[in-house]
């Protein structure tokens, strides 16, 4: 989700102390529509289109998934081009919900492509990022102050190349940096109300990104939370450099003194993307409150 951020940590009366931190989160399938930092698979390896069976060869391609199912997967799971993983009812424990089945476009998903080609991973993470803002709720910030993500699926490319041209569009939550939660039976529509945060939301078991800090869902024992993000462009911009980022801090103590309902007494801080998270898409700075020593 996040990458290396610079990070200030003040009290809400003294300036205090500025050091250069890296805060990570490992994130398969975010990007900014979610809200939450930025999606990878949409680096995926580009693959080389394969020779492909004779119309007259082909067989049918097995029924694509259906919205609304669920299943439990694990946090290797997410980073695959495919999954079949065993569908579970939603009333019991499950990590993944699908939501959505979109459908590449015959431009992108053509006779003969391979499923690991950039062009393919791109149109499939899109897509699935598109529909997961609708679904889920809540305007960009809130969204990138959640640890609910969006992942996708294509189908095996056997089967692709008999003409099975979806994409499983799949909600789960990061509970820890490599580790899945559980998701709450109903999900569509969560983020617009705020109070989901309270459990969904982003928190960091020290101060974010020093050494051996690390995010968490806030159902986790934390001792930072993310109260406000604050977009710092949009997806065309420039990266607005160090000083500038940094200076747009200013005004988390507002932001966090407004979240928390008082005027002094409490200890806020500011991450915010380094060049490389701009080049990969973050485009939101956090402010930060300390929840406890």
């Amino acid at each position: 989700m996040f990458g290396p951020t610079r990070t200030s940590l003040a009290t809400s009366t003294t300036a205090a102390l500025a050091t250069l931190t890296t805060l990570v989160a490992g994130c398969s399938g975010s990007n900014e529509a979610t809200g939450a930092p930025v999606d990878d698979d949409t680096n995926r390896a580009t693959g080389a289109a394969k020779p492909t069976e004779t119309a007259a060869a082909r067989k049918r391609p097995p029924p694509p998934p259906e919205k609304g199912e669920c299943r439990n997967l694990v946090f290797f799971d997410i980073g695959l081009f495919s999954n079949e993983g065993k569908k579970v009812s939603c009333r019991d424990r499950h990590t993944a919900y699908t939501f959505a089945v979109e459908t590449l476009p015959d431009k992108i998903a053509f006779e003969g492509v391979d499923i690991e080609n950039k062009a393919v991973q791109s149109g499939a993470a899109a897509s699935c990022s598109t529909a997961f803002a609708k679904f889920i709720g809540g305007d960009a910030s809130t969204r990138a102050l959640a640890r609910l993500t969006v992942t996708y699926f294509l189908p095996k490319q056997q089967d692709f190349d008999l003409g099975a041209h979806w994409v499983r569009c799949d909600a789960v939550a990061l509970r820890t940096a490599q580790t899945l939660a559980s998701l709450p039976l109903k999900l569509e529509g969560v983020l617009d109300d705020d109070s989901a945060l309270e459990e969904l939301g982003v928190c960091s078991t020290d101060e974010p990104g020093v050494g051996g800090s690390a995010l968490v869902m806030c159902t986790e024992t934390h001792t930072f939370r993310a109260l406000a993000a604050v977009r710092l462009g949009d997806s065309d911009a420039p990266y607005p450099g160090a000083d500038s980022a940094e200076k747009m801090g200013q005004q988390c103590e507002a932001l966090v003194g407004d979240a928390v309902g008082v005027e002094g007494d409490f200890t806020y801080g500011w991450t915010y993307p380094s060049a490389a998270d701009w080049a990969d898409g973050q485009r939101f700075g956090y402010c930060w409150n300390q929840t406890a020593d």
